[in-house]
Formats: C-alpha cells, sequence, structure tokens
C-alpha cells in the first residue's frame, strides 16, 4: 500500500479514537472545574448555576460528584443535581452502580440509586432494581421507587415485581405499583389492580381504575359498576375506564351500565372490543354526550362539570382582574363588563347549585392569599349562604382605581403591590405548602400527608401570567405542580378569562386529568 493511502487509513481509523479522548478530557476537566468552583460558592443561585455546567459533561466523576449533592441542605441545589443526572444515559457512567446495587445496605441510599437509574432509563438495572425491591427487608421507599423506575425505563421485568407490589401494605406502593402496570400496559397484573379498586384508599382506587383502563381486563367491569354507585369524583373515572373497556357509554347511571352487562353477559362469545376497535370508537366519540350521565346531577363551574364532592375553588383577585372583557356581545349578560364581575357571577352560580353531598371552600388570589375556610365544609344551605357572602365582598385588588390614585400621587401604590398574580402560592395551597417555607421534601419517597386529604378537585381561574411569588416562569410552576401532584392525584380545571397567553393554563389542565375553557377575551 502505498504510504499516502497507508497516513490516510490510519487517519480514519484513528481519529474518532482521538475525538472520543479528547472529549473525555474536556469533560473530566469541566469536572474538575465544577468541583473547584462549587466549594468556593456560598450562595444558592452560584451552585445551582454551577452544577448546570454538567449538562453537557455526562462521565463517571460527574456522576459521583452529582449523586453526592442529592443529600445537600439546600433543596434547589438537591434537585438541580437530580435534574442534570436524568440527562446522563449512557450505560457506561452507571455500570459500576448498577453491579453495587443488590449490596447496598443502607435503604435510603438504595432508594437513591433506584431512583436515579431510573430517571436515567438504565434497561440493564432491572434484574437489580427488582432484586433488591422484592428481598425480604426492602423499604417502603425502596418499592415505591422501584414501580417508578421500572414506569420510567419502560420495562415491567420479569420476577414479578410490580404483582408483588399491588399487594403491599404501603398504599403510596400499591398506587405506584398500579402507575406503573398502566403505563406499561402489563396485562399480566390484571388481576392484582382490579383488586385495588375495592382499596380503602381512593388514590389507589383512581391509579387502579386507570390501569384498568389502559389494560382493559373484563374482570374488572363489574368492580368499576359497583365503584360507581358510590359519591365522588371517582363516578367520572369509572365512567370513562368502562367506555375504555367495552366502547359502551352510559356516563355514570350505573344501572344502566349493570343492566346492559348483564345483557352482554348473557350472550354466547361476546367478547371486549379490541383495542383497534377501541380507537375507532374514540374517534367518534363526543367527549362530554354521556360522560358526565343526563340523569346523574353533577356540580359544574364556567361550564367545566365534575362528579367531585371535594371541591375546592381557587379564583385570581389580582388587579388585571379589574379589566374591561373585549368580546362585548359575548359578555351582555353580566352586569357589566369586568373580568372579575363575569367570574364573580360564575361562583354564585355554582355555590347556588352544589348538590348536598359536596364539601367545598373557596381560595382568592393576588399577591398573598384569602381564604374562606380553613378546611372543606359541606355545601349545606347555611355554607352556601355564607360562601355567597364572602364572594360578594370579593373586589380585585389594585385595580384601575388604585392605579389612578397612584397615578396621581394620592397613596395607591402600596395596593397595587398587593395586586399582582402568585400563582404559585395559590396552585400549592391545595397541597398544604406555603412555597416561602416549603418543608425539606426527600429526593426519594413520598408524602404521606396525601392519603389524609379529602379534596380531590381544583378548579383554577386565573386572567394573567404570574408576576410574584417564589417562582414565577410557567414551567417551573408546572413542575412544582407535577412533584406534589405525583402522591395527592388532584384533577386541577383550568379557567382563563382575558387576553392572557394561555398555553400555560392549557398544559396546567393537560397535566393533572383536568378540562381547560377558556371564559373568552
Amino acid at each position: 500500500m502505498p504510504r499516502s493511502l497507508l497516513l490516510t487509513f490510519l487517519f480514519v481509523v484513528t481519529s474518532p479514537l482521538l475525538l472520543a479522548q479528547a472529549d473525555l478530557e474536556a469533560r473530566l476537566d469541566a469536572v474538575k472545574e465544577f468541583s473547584r468552583y462549587f466549594k468556593k460558592a456560598k450562595d444558592e443561585p452560584s451552585q445551582v448555576a454551577a452544577i448546570e455546567t454538567l449538562n453537557d459533561n455526562e462521565c463517571v466523576p460527574a456522576a459521583e460528584a452529582l449523586l453526592e449533592l442529592l443529600d445537600h441542605k439546600s433543596q434547589a441545589v438537591a434537585d438541580a443535581a437530580l435534574q442534570v443526572l436524568g440527562t446522563f444515559k449512557e450505560p457506561e457512567t452507571f455500570a459500576a452502580w448498577v453491579t453495587a446495587l443488590p449490596d447496598v445496605k443502607d435503604s435510603d441510599q438504595a432508594a437513591v440509586l433506584i431512583k436515579v437509574l431510573g430517571q436515567s432509563k438504565q434497561a440493564a438495572a432491572v434484574p437489580a432494581i427488582e432484586q433488591v425491591a422484592m428481598a425480604g427487608n426492602a423499604s417502603s421507599t425502596i418499592k415505591y421507587e422501584a414501580a417508578h423506575a421500572l414506569l420510567h425505563i419502560g420495562d415491567a421485568g420479569q420476577a414479578g415485581l410490580l404483582g408483588q407490589l399491588v399487594t403491599d401494605s404501603e398504599p403510596m406502593v400499591r398506587m405506584a405499583a398500579a402507575d406503573a402496570i398502566a403505563v406499561l400496559k402489563a396485562r399480566q397484573f390484571a388481576d392484582g389492580v382490579t383488586a385495588l379498586l375495592a382499596d380503602d384508599n381512593w388514590q389507589v382506587q383512581t391509579a387502579a381504575i386507570e390501569a384498568c383502563a389502559q389494560i382493559r381486563p373484563q374482570a374488572a367491569v363489574q368492580p368499576l359498576i359497583d365503584l360507581m354507585r358510590k359519591t365522588g369524583r371517582l363516578r367520572t373515572e369509572c365512567a370513562d375506564a368502562l367506555f375504555r373497556i367495552t366502547t359502551l357509554d352510559f356516563g355514570v347511571d350505573p344501572e344502566r351500565w349493570q343492566e346492559q352487562w348483564t345483557k352482554l353477559m348473557s350472550i354466547e362469545g361476546w367478547r371486549i372490543p379490541t383495542d383497534e376497535e377501541l380507537a375507532q370508537k374514540i374517534a367518534t366519540r363526543k367527549k362530554y354526550d354521556a360522560f358526565y350521565g343526563k340523569k346523574d346531577q353533577t356540580n359544574a363551574f364556567a361550564g367545566i362539570p365534575t362528579t367531585s364532592t371535594n371541591v375546592l375553588f381557587v379564583i385570581d383577585v389580582s388587579g388585571s382582574m379589574d379589566d374591561l372583557v373585549l368580546e362585548v356581545d359575548k359578555f351582555r349578560e353580566y352586569r357589566d363588563r369586568k373580568r372579575f364581575t363575569i367570574v364573580q357571577t360564575e361562583l354564585l352560580n355554582t355555590i347556588e347549585s352544589l348538590t348536598a353531598d359536596t364539601n367545598f371552600n373557596i381560595v382568592a388570589f393576588a399577591t398573598d392569599l384569602k381564604v374562606w375556610k380553613p378546611r372543606l365544609v359541606p355545601a349545606n344551605i347555611v355554607n352556601r349562604d355564607a360562601a355567597a357572602q364572602f364572594v360578594k365582598r370579593l373586589k380585585p385588588i389594585g385595580g384601575s382605581e388604585a392605579q389612578d390614585l397612584a397615578s396621581a400621587g394620592l397613596g395607591g401604590a402600596a395596593n397595587l403591590e398587593q395586586g399582582k398574580t402568585n400563582t404559585l402560592k395559590a396552585l400549592l395551597y391545595a397541597f398544604g405548602v406555603d412555597p416561602e417555607k416549603p418543608p425539606k421534601a426527600a429526593i426519594t419517597g413520598f408524602d404521606k400527608k396525601a392519603l389524609k386529604q379529602p379534596l380531590d378537585t381544583m378548579y383554577f381561574l386565573s386572567d394573567g401570567r404570574p408576576s410574584v411569588g417564589k417562582l414565577i416562569d410557567p414551567e417551573e410552576i408546572l413542575a412544582e405542580v407535577r412533584k406534589y401532584n405525583e402522591s395527592y392525584r388532584l384533577v386541577i380545571h383550568a379557567i382563563a378569562i382575558g387576553d392572557f397567553e394561555k398555553g400555560f393554563l392549557q398544559s396546567l389542565a393537560q397535566e393533572n386529568n383536568g378540562v381547560f375553557v377558556d371564559l373568552g377575551r
């Protein structure tokens, strides 16, 4: 071979190796510089910014450095480290952790490793995760994280872990297992999730309903009809699951379902429709025609019905709610065209029509919160009247009148500061969290307080982009709600009014199994 061709051949073969080596050296150098800077960085924003520099520098030392930060005293630092670790995907980065996992003695450390391996979608870790979670001494936290890890990896495993976890003594573990079975459509665990329809905890039941809707076992039909006979939000979810299993549609009327199901069971050869037949039915189905049941009385706000009997109304009273709507013809029936007048009228009508078995509360928010009652109360005649009086006394804070005073230098400016939009604080109220004084959340595990929370549905109405509070970026607010609602399982309906960019509220509803309504501009 001529010398020139040989040199060309060697360059082609070795250049990728040289580039890979140079890239690794650059990544190692980035980790070195990160460690140097992080040691001297004292404020939280600088520490978080330093962690983010490792985003594109995946390597074993980077992963080890981030792992050490998961128990950092700062929640923001720990969250940032976990987020960056979640972007690491190379099996070589985690190979040593996968090997070591079964021998980790500390339960919390094992749970952290399982969470990280799941978040990074390490398929090779599935056998080790199953081994650790199925051990007799496995903690609830390990089992909870193992179920979520299988979900994220997209592998139900081979040892039957999820089937074991649906019978666990800890409700949150059962719920996590049902969630994984639903996402993975793991039909082999149909009996386990069907049994969970009779669980004592409503959050577990709602996870089981969704799992049954996804894997579509015929054996779940009768338990779903029986569960629908109870009051509350789950009636709607049972109706949807029954539709997705049978392709029939009788809303939330259990007696019609029972009558039809009894007939079907008497027909020789009748079968559950195929997934393809269901897809065709969904394509032609009008979402709300029979979904909520024409014979069943429901609560509704801003045109969104619900069978829930534990409801929180959260309404915006920031200064911009004093502005006029632009669509004159659409809002002629109201006493004036102020956004708040329209919202106030709708809420008063809703309060008056609440069913007797409903428990409810109201939160008005601007820069801060104004809470009507410290807890949910029955919608009896006395409480409905008291709630109406509360709503009638509300008015936008720092509205047009205050703005006029402020511009004239007459003291209205102080009120303007109280009339901003603290969206995060309003949303997290439902989870019992003040974002200015948040509890130190563990990297792994779950919030047991969620199981004691009767609230299951929230209506959230706003006209403006978040403008004040610990977080004002819509994506960051959605992430916070997502974090808490993983355990609480609230349905969040979102209602917009005004000229607001509505994508945030649409995402809020979509991510939390709610309905989005645009009242208008």
